[in-house]
């Protein structure tokens, strides 16, 4: 790689973004973080050791994100019960390593490549001959009957029923800290929550980087036309059956691995761990990031980690709020004024509007952003002009008729 190729800006901001990736599970100790500067007026600089927490379960939500990204954004199919895939990769992952003693990393790549199978096979080819409300209905059904066959007697013995499955903190391999030890000597260590951490975000980064490639490869291309037209797609020669049950094998694959990690950052899984609300909530994730991009994803499972925490603060953010009671339960309304206000605005998500910015700052100007509501806008001046006494335009077409 060449000097001028290693000053380029994207390679610069990924080399940030990395760095602080590798660092971020030791900020809260650094002494600017710590809280112990606290005068910043309306906003307190600290990172405490819960945000590593956060952090790890973005990287199982970016998993899922990706994974519902690519089935609903880029190859077009409407899921309402994606949580049930979730939920079969985290039982998988437990009943491997809990009843068969499988080692837990290998757990979750077997989970990751059983839940895809049986998304291409069981879910994906069903599927392919349905589309629209009837592949939506026909999806609804797996998060609404998943739960039940979980609690059957005759599984009992792998599943615990209701009461689920449960591990102990996955702690560090004793060689992984001796190197560290040896290395730093002794100045770093890791434990289980920064174990995890590391574990979660790096294969969340290195199934990012494979979603990448797979979208830019002829397999991604068949999706984009699978998603744009499926007669289209079908007379430019795409096999639809076989590609839609790929993008169901391929999505279930990722939420397969998101959900294994879910059970190892968790501890714990049950038949309610994961339920139809948490699949809206995915799809409402998605479509505010972005569908149809990897950025998308990221804000996607930006907003499914930190939602929940945002809501139960907005009494103490928002005056008045304060004597409404159960004010989580008002989080539906949230989420449906946040999904109809982008919908309306901004259909491609916040990534679009990362987008749009960015061609405005190569130089697009404002006719090179693609936001419906500036549109809207100057489409109502048009027509508000035209419609005026004495404008040139009015006047010819008056004449003419």
């Amino acid at each position: 790689m060449s000097v001028r190729a290693l000053l380029q800006p994207r390679f610069l901001w990924l080399s940030l973004l990395g760095v602080v990736l590798i660092v971020f599970p030791y900020v809260h100790g650094w002494p600017l973080f710590d809280g112990s500067i606290r005068n910043l007026g309306f906003f307190t600089l600290e990172i405490t050791e819960f945000r590593t927490f956060n952090a790890t379960m973005f990287g199982v939500w970016l998993l899922v994100a990706m994974s519902m990204n690519l089935l609903t954004g880029t190859s077009g199919q409407i899921s309402l019960g994606h949580a049930a895939v979730v939920l079969v990769g985290a039982y998988t992952t437990g009943i491997l390593f809990d009843e068969f003693g499988v080692p837990l990393a290998l757990a979750v790549i077997l989970a990751g490549v059983f839940t895809g199978v049986v998304g291409g096979l069981v879910i994906g080819l069903p599927a392919a001959r349905l589309s629209g409300p009837y592949l939506a209905i026909a999806t609804f059904s797996l998060i609404i009957t998943l739960p039940q066959i979980l609690k059957l007697n005759g599984i009992n013995s792998w599943t615990n029923g209701a009461l689920g499955i449960g591990i102990r903190p996955v702690e560090p391999p004793n060689l992984v800290n001796d190197f560290l030890g040896a290395v730093t000597r002794d100045a770093v260590s890791l434990n289980e929550r920064q174990w995890i951490y590391y574990v979660t975000i790096g294969t969340a980064v290195l199934m990012t980087v494979l979603l990448w490639n797979i979208t830019r490869s002829r397999i991604g291309r068949a999706f984009v036309a699978l998603r744009d037209s499926e007669i289209g797609a079908e007379q430019m020669g795409v096999n639809v059956p076989l590609y839609k049950a790929l993008a169901f094998g391929i999505s279930s694959f990722y939420a397969g691995i998101g959900g294994g990690l879910f059970f190892v950052v968790q501890t714990f899984v049950a038949p309610e761990s994961l339920r139809f609300n948490d699949s809206i909530l995915f799809l409402v994730a998605v479509v505010i990031g972005g569908l149809g991009t990897i950025l998308g994803s990221v804000f996607g499972a930006l907003f499914l980690a930190f939602q929940a925490e945002v809501i139960s603060n907005l009494p103490d953010w928002i005056p008045g709020l304060n004597n409404v009671r159960d004010f989580e339960r008002l989080s539906p309304v949230i989420y449906g004024s946040l999904l109809i206000a982008t919908i309306l605005t901004f259909p491609r998500g916040l990534a679009g509007i990362v987008q749009s910015l960015l061609s405005l700052r190569r130089g697009g100007g404002i006719g090179a952003m693609d936001l419906p509501a500036l549109s809207a806008i100057r489409g109502t001046l048009r027509n508000l002009s035209a419609s005026l006494p004495g404008n040139s335009d009015a006047d010819d077409s008056g004449k003419k008729e």
